[in-house]
């Protein structure tokens, strides 16, 4: 005997994410209620979090709404370049088609009424891009800030979908102007403290997700389980159970060395993909 079909499961998954994507869109300024996520969140990567937020245009008109809304505020602010790259090599997810829908959106045709971005460490990569420029080294830096024992530039290069040589030969300069140590592609940030004060956040609220993986790991997973149930396939079927395991490890993996009362967002996520108590 099956059991019931995978919609409760996904459902679960899918409200979770839906719950992250507007605590994240809230803390950047657009006017949604409190979710159930809890505070103060992770590093928000606004290209991560746009990229995922097209895969519910067409069916979550609030958040749609609200992601247009604050595009057409903050557009000067977002990196386009990491968004067309993402839309060239998906160019058969819908995603890619919504993108340049809303990027090729005249001016005049949107209403910008978002409001401002959280002081606090959540919208820490948008102020540090007004004052390091809209390219990899507001990454980097927020990265080296996110992580005090320093960071390998591949794992830059590939949580940003910067080139690993933007990202070595950012740091390479920064290590000639005496402001980190770069050694077989691990860098350091020398002397923290004054980038956090200059970006106006404490050092230790600073914790930084890869939320291009996060994000596709869910998002991945959402689409195997929808497949699941056309299939007519149960929760107790192994290629379920599988996937959700196995999405539910990334995720894990993703925060791992960072207190689940700094990562909610993650924990959220990775609540709802948690194998049921027995």
């Amino acid at each position: 005997m099956t059991t019931t079909p995978t919609t409760s499961t996904e459902a679960r998954i899918d409200s979770a994410l839906l719950d992250v994507l507007h605590a994240q869109w809230r803390a950047l300024g657009v006017p949604f209620t409190e979710t159930a996520v809890g505070e103060p969140l992770e590093v928000i990567d606004p290209e991560a979090l746009l990229w995922c937020s097209l895969a519910y245009f067409g069916r979550e008109p609030r958040l749609e709404e609200g992601v247009r809304s604050w595009y057409a505020t903050n557009r000067r602010r977002v990196n386009r370049q990491r968004l067309n790259t993402l839309a060239k090599h998906h160019a058969a997810d819908p995603r890619s088609g919504a993108w340049r829908a809303l990027d090729g959106t005249p001016r005049s045709a949107t209403r910008g009424h978002a409001g401002r971005a959280s002081a606090t460490a959540a919208g820490i990569l948008l102020r540090a891009r007004e004052v390091f420029g809209n390219d990899c080294a507001a990454h980097l830096l927020v990265a080296l800030l996110g992580s005090p024992r320093g960071v390998r530039c591949r794992d830059v290069a590939n949580a940003t979908g910067y080139t690993y040589r933007c990202v070595a030969e950012t740091a390479a300069a920064w290590a000639d102007a005496g402001l980190v140590r770069v050694e077989h592609g691990f860098c350091t940030l020398l002397s923290p403290a004054p980038f956090a004060e200059l970006l106006r956040c404490r050092l230790e609220d600073i914790a930084t997700v890869d939320w291009s993986a996060a994000y596709d790991c869910v998002i991945t997973l959402i689409r195997t389980l929808e497949r699941a149930r056309v299939a007519g396939l149960g929760d107790d079927r192994p290629v379920v159970k599988t996937a959700i395991a196995d999405a539910h490890q990334a995720l894990v993996a993703l925060s791992a060395g960072i207190p689940p009362s700094r990562c909610p967002a993650v924990t959220t996520l990775a609540a709802a993909l948690a194998p049921p108590l027995t």
